[in-house]
């Protein structure tokens, strides 16, 4: 089971946040290194290690299979950007590889009996707020000045609170829609397991290939997919 769901001895189980794995001081003040962060960093390592093999010796014309995958993922994430975001933005062509496989990673760590990243809002927030962040550079690029104002007011001036209220939850509902699931996932996991006692064999495994598979890449893709459409929705004309 994820680290997140502790079973108790009670009769019951609690689900916890990220275990505290060390603590240090540093410039005054103490900061925990939790599971959530190691996960990431063996995430990270991994896609590093992958990529490296990958790539490692590539020719003009792939021979390898090896090759032959890296090029097929190459294309897949190329016609993902040209088809939602069009081919001007082809330049985001990397950020949304590297987003989608980080992602996909995160949310399948839970079949190496780890805990999702993804479990922790702090982590879906933070790419969420990414997102934000590339969306509003997005639409100040396309509009300078003048255009980035004016896209709060449209298409009347007392739409104002309206729009500014509709970027904040834009963010705010793209972190929560797959920490939620990657949650929800955890707890109705471990409510099966621990309802079926020792008969927890069969069950478990086929709910796990819907919570820890199928649900881990839909909400990867999901989330990409969003990335692409509020940064290029954000373009001013």
């Amino acid at each position: 089971m994820p680290a997140a769901l502790l079973l108790a001895s009670e009769g019951g189980f609690t689900v916890t946040g990220p275990h505290v794995i060390t603590s240090f001081e540093l410039f005054g003040m103490t900061w925990n290194l939790t599971e959530t962060v190691f996960i990431q960093w063996i995430v990270m390592l991994v896609l590093l290690v992958v990529m490296l093999i990958l790539t490692h010796k590539m020719e003009v014309i792939p021979k390898t299979k090896r090759q032959a995958a890296a090029e097929w993922l190459v294309t897949f994430v190329r016609n993902m950007v040209d088809t939602t975001m069009g081919p001007k933005y082809k330049g985001y062509t990397t950020y949304i590889g590297a987003l989608l496989c980080f992602l996909l990673l995160n949310n399948l760590m839970s079949l190496f009996g780890l805990k999702n990243p993804t479990s922790d809002i702090s982590v879906t927030g933070a790419i969420a707020l990414i997102t934000f962040a590339l969306t509003q550079i997005n639409r100040a690029r396309t509009g300078k000045l003048k255009g980035f104002l004016h896209a709060f007011i449209e298409p009347m001036p007392f739409m104002l609170p309206f729009n500014i209220i509709g970027e904040i939850a834009n963010p705010l509902s793209q972190a929560l829609r797959i920490f939620g699931n990657m949650v929800a996932g955890m707890v109705i996991g471990g409510l099966i397991y621990f309802a079926l006692g020792n008969f927890a064999i069969l069950i478990p495994a086929i709910t796990s290939l819907y919570f820890d598979i199928f649900s881990a890449v839909i909400q990867a893709y999901i989330f990409t997919t969003l990335t692409m459409a509020y940064i290029s929705g954000a373009e001013c004309e």
